[in-house]
C-alpha cells in the first residue's frame, strides 16, 4: 500500500472545509433557530406565570368580594331580627300599658259604683237586695235569662284577639272540637244547635259542644276551652258581693 501525502493533505483540507461549511452554514443557523425558540418557550413561560398570577389574585379578590357580601347580608339580617324584636317588645309594653291602664279605670269606676250603693243603702240593705236577687234569678223563668247569658258568652269570645282565637281553635281541633258547655238549666235541642252555631261562628272555628247542667251557676253559662274558662253567671257576681258585706262587717250572709 503506497501512502501519498498530497492525497492525503488534499483530503484534510477537503474536511476541513466541509467542517467549517457545516458550522458556517448549517450548526449556527440550527443554534440560533434553538435559541429563538427556547427564548419563545421561556417568554411563554414567564406570560403564563404572569397570567396565573393575576387569575389567582381575581380569584382571591373575589373570594374577598364574596366573604364581603356575606357579612354584610348577615349584618341585615340581624339588624332586622334585632328592628323587628324591638318593635314587638314596644307594642307588647304598650299593650300592656294600655290594659292596665282599662283594668285601672274598670277597678276605679267599680269601686266608686259599689262606695255609692253601699253609700245610699247601707250594707243591711246590700245584704237584703244580694237575697232578693237571688230568689228572684232563681224563680225567673230560666230559659230567657240562660239565653242572653249564651248570647253575652258568644260575644266574650267574639271580642278575643285572633292570636287567642287561633290557639283556643287548634286546640279544639286537636280534641275533635269538643268543648264543654255547663248551663244552669237544661238546653232544649233547637237551643243547643242555635248556641253551638254562634259560639263556633264567634271563634271561627267548628266546634261540638257536650252541655252539662250546674244549677248552682244561677242563670249563668260556663264554657270550657283548652286555655280559658269564660264564664257569665249570676251566682259568681252574687257570691263576691256577699263575701265583700260579710268581710265589712263581719256580719253572717243572707242566703
Amino acid at each position: 500500500m503506497n501512502f501519498d501525502v498530497w492525497t492525503f493533505g488534499l483530503q484534510a483540507a477537503n474536511f476541513l472545509v466541509l467542517v467549517w461549511l457545516l458550522h458556517r452554514f448549517l450548526y449556527r443557523p440550527v443554534l440560533k433557530v434553538i435559541a429563538e425558540r427556547q427564548a419563545a418557550t421561556n417568554k411563554l413561560t414567564v406570560d403564563l406565570k404572569a397570567e396565573k398570577a393575576a387569575a389567582e389574585a381575581v380569584r382571591q379578590g373575589l373570594e374577598r368580594e364574596r366573604a364581603g357580601i356575606a357579612k354584610e347580608r348577615d349584618a341585615s339580617l340581624r339588624a332586622a331580627r334585632e328592628a323587628a324584636d324591638a318593635e314587638r317588645k314596644a307594642l307588647l309594653a304598650k299593650a300592656r300599658e294600655e290594659a292596665d291602664d282599662i283594668t285601672n279605670e274598670a277597678q276605679k269606676a267599680l269601686e266608686r259604683e259599689r262606695a255609692d250603693v253601699l253609700s245610699a243603702l247601707g250594707q243591711d240593705a246590700a245584704r237584703l237586695a244580694v237575697s232578693i236577687v237571688r230568689r228572684l234569678l232563681r224563680d225567673a223563668p230560666a230559659a230567657s235569662l240562660q239565653e242572653r247569658m249564651l248570647e253575652l258568652v258568644c260575644k266574650d269570645v267574639r271580642s278575643l284577639s285572633a292570636e287567642a282565637k287561633q290557639q283556643i281553635a287548634e286546640r279544639v281541633a286537636a280534641d275533635d272540637g269538643t268543648v264543654v258547655v255547663v248551663t244552669a238549666a237544661r238546653v232544649d235541642e233547637r237551643g243547643r244547635e242555635r248556641f253551638a252555631a254562634s259560639l263556633a261562628k264567634a271563634l271561627g272555628a267548628p266546634l261540638s259542644p257536650a252541655f252539662k247542667v250546674d244549677p248552682k251557676l244561677i242563670a249563668g253559662v260556663e264554657v270550657g276551652f283548652p286555655f280559658t274558662i269564660l264564664r257569665r253567671a249570676w251566682s259568681e257576681d252574687l257570691k263576691r258581693i256577699e263575701a265583700e258585706l260579710g268581710h265589712d262587717d263581719g256580719a253572717p250572709n243572707v242566703a
